[in-house]
């Protein structure tokens, strides 16, 4: 990096910034490598912070990119400049992810990040995950590649599902598979579904008590993960029983082994409130309309998410981070998902009449062992 090439650099980022709040950052530091260019600086007592990423667009003018991330906290930040984009597709590939979440206890995979690397976070770790934004955006693209990876790299005996498909459109895919105990279509049915999750949650309490131990994991007896995943929750908001389970889930289910993915389209306020909106660790979202439903959703920056950028999401963890998720047809996850289908059940396994219990089939016992796509297609 030569000095007049840093001093260019200073000189732009400095010309921005007083364009954006009239006054002069101090800046710690300008590197300048093949990839990015990263600013570290601190802003004057008394300037908002908001106020720099509710102007990135003055920062994207000047310095011409369109790929630049602020981060940092109230005093201190980095500004980065990307030379380079997020690829505009990115499609799934069980062999790219099998080394990623190699010996994660229940992998959530998220895609890759402007450095190119693949993000991915073990759910035993980081329990409960929120999924939201626009329809049409890739949000149910990454929920599919999620559920696809967790069943072919996971044993049934090892992972039970309990899938909420309020829509009637994303979980059919899954429908009579070894990993799925039982697929819910109305609110209903998913109600009775969610208190046999918590008697069987009771049950699993009074085991830790009885044998003095913290985690389900620790029990000589082994238990399955269960994952409650409902695809658009906000149409339960009038059903208060079904939230009242999910918030339990979302309070003491780690350590029962009792997991939530929860998507919906635009944050619900009444849904993302009290215990259950601190206990999603993990917030994914796709576009945002505005800067108050991004808000909502725990996800900062998914309202500058262009309308065209299928499958760019905001991944928030630690931090926010931009990504672009996996995309993976229904007609390709239903073909990697073949050897898992179950064919000595009625076609449809939830039937429903008032007042019938849904009902749930235990897994076939089968040889399992990781797919390749090149033998599912």
């Amino acid at each position: 990096m030569s000095l007049f090439a840093q001093y260019k650099a200073r000189k732009q980022f400095v010309y921005v910034f007083r364009l954006i709040t009239d006054k002069i950052p101090r800046i710690h530091s300008v590197s300048i490598s093949t990839n990015e260019t990263r600013y570290s600086f601190t802003i004057p007592t008394g300037t908002n912070p908001e106020i720099l990423l509710d102007k990135i667009y003055v920062f994207k003018q000047v310095l011409s990119s369109e790929n630049i991330e602020i981060e940092g906290d109230s005093k201190r930040l980095t500004l980065t400049v990307y030379r380079k984009g997020l690829p505009k597709l990115v499609k799934y590939s069980l062999r790219d992810w099998k080394p990623i979440v190699a010996g994660m206890s229940l992998p959530f995979i998220v895609r890759s990040n402007r450095h190119g690397e693949l993000i991915a976070f073990d759910m035993a770790k980081n329990p409960h995950a929120l999924l939201s934004g626009f329809t049409g955006l890739g949000k149910s693209s990454l929920l599919r590649a999620v559920l696809t990876t967790q069943m072919l790299t996971m044993k049934p005996e090892s992972i039970r599902y309990i899938l909420g498909d309020l829509k009637r459109s994303e979980f059919r895919l899954f429908r009579n598979h070894s990993h799925v105990d039982s697929v819910h279509v109305e609110p209903a049915s998913l109600s009775l579904a969610l208190k046999r999750v918590k008697a069987e949650m009771q049950r699993r309490g009074n085991l830790l008590d009885k044998h003095e131990v913290t985690h389900f994991s620790e029990l000589s007896e082994p238990l399955p993960w269960f994952v409650v995943a409902i695809d658009e929750v906000a149409l339960l908001r009038q059903e208060k029983d079904c939230m009242a389970i999910i918030e339990d889930i979302s309070s003491i289910g780690r350590s029962l082994g009792v997991l939530l993915i929860l998507s919906m389209q635009r944050p619900d306020a009444t849904i993302l409130q009290g215990r259950l909106k601190n206990n999603l660790t993990v917030r994914i979202s796709g576009r945002q309309s505005d800067k108050i439903n991004a808000k909502v959703a725990g996800v900062p920056g998914a309202e500058l998410i262009k309308p065209s950028e299928k499958g760019r999401m905001i991944y928030v963890l630690d931090k926010p981070e931009e990504v672009q998720a996996p995309w993976l047809e229904y007609n390709g996850a239903k073909r990697l998902l073949q050897p898992f289908k179950r064919y000595d059940v009625v076609p449809n396994e939830e039937i429903q009449l008032a007042n019938t219990k849904s009902v749930s089939y235990p897994a076939k016992e089968f040889t399992f062992g990781l797919l390749d796509e090149e033998a599912s297609q």
